[in-house]
């Protein structure tokens, strides 16, 4: 059954965004629970893909397209392939695998849909309430005592809606004199070029006022594209967080949906990695579904567990 979902508005200083109220439900055990509209964590049907076969596509993506799994969590990754396997119509494994060898192509449609998770403008709206109203204000005194220059970082920004949501959220401290720098990166070439193009369906924007559109997009047939000054105010870079260094010293890093298909290693080594990236008192925000990594516990101070925002610790 399809949640009901209401929306009521929250005004983030000249721009109101939607925040979506899910329907509650009680569990069998008598407790509430929330029903999202959608979540990466939701089941990908189609055929079913053995461990050999799993194996044999690994070794693919890591010698063609130097992608690295490992580390990934084995049956998330299992019901993506299955998903990807029945988008292109083949039922047997082996056929596929025999398909994705050699075929740079497919190997690429296979990444995208690997590392593509479901994203929206202002996706969980109180998220970015919290960085307007409390996080952003405090980074902007900071820079102004030390008259230094803010750099956000959206890791994993797939198409790019999250880092223009930040954008769009610090667009009032540009205007009242603060000097941003922001960046968003994902794994894939692909989506790193649709986020720089910066078109969207009306789906995506579901979050923003309609009477708000007209502001900060312009239509283009069905699709809106992010207007010229918010695309300008964001850079977008291919980088693999796993296997490669971060490039960038930021104030505040947005790691949100990424760290639930990583096993516990690798959540650690992001976390320690993101630690690094980050400058002292900088926060890192990951998603509501993820917890950081108990090992990771003494890196950071947790300044709000709803919204799982996270202060640097200064070692």
């Amino acid at each position: 059954m399809t949640p009901q979902v209401s929306s009521f508005p929250i005004s983030l200083r000249g721009l109101t965004i939607l925040a979506e109220v899910p329907e509650k439900r009680t569990s069998a055990a008598g407790e509430a629970e929330t029903v999202g509209s959608s979540s990466e964590c939701q089941p990908l049907t189609g055929a079913v893909v053995d461990n050999d076969v799993y194996q044999e596509i690994v070794k693919i993506l890591k010698t063609e397209q130097q992608f690295e799994l490992a580390g990934y969590k084995v049956n998330a990754i299992k019901r993506r392939l299955a998903a990807r396997m029945r988008l292109v119509g083949v039922s047997d494994c082996q056929a596929y695998v025999q398909q994705l060898s050699g075929n740079a192509v497919e190997q690429q449609q296979l990444l995208l849909a690997l590392s593509i998770h479901v994203s929206s403008f202002f996706r969980n709206p109180s998220a970015f309430h919290a960085l307007d109203k409390k996080i952003i204000p405090s980074l902007v005194a900071d820079s102004q005592r030390l008259g230094s220059k803010l750099r956000f970082w959206s890791v994993g920004c797939a198409r790019g809606e999250e880092a223009y949501s930040l954008a769009l959220v610090s667009r009032r401290f540009v205007n009242e004199g603060s000097q941003m720098a922001i960046i968003g990166t994902d794994i894939s070439s692909d989506a790193i070029r649709t986020a720089r193009r910066g078109n969207y369906c009306s789906a995506q924007l579901r979050n923003i006022a309609p009477d708000q559109l007209g502001q900060y997009f312009s239509s283009h047939g069905t699709q809106y594209r992010v207007a010229a000054e918010i695309r300008k105010a964001v850079r977008f870079f291919r980088h693999d967080i796993v296997t490669e260094k971060p490039f960038y010293q930021a104030d505040l890093i947005l790691c949100r949906n990424l760290l639930i298909y990583f096993a516990r290693d690798l959540q650690r080594q992001v976390l320690e990695s993101l630690a690094g990236a980050l400058t002292p008192g900088g926060y890192l925000m990951l998603g509501r579904a993820e917890t950081m990594a108990p090992d990771c516990r003494t890196l950071f101070q947790c300044v709000d567990p709803a919204e799982r925002i996270y202060k640097r610790l200064n070692s």
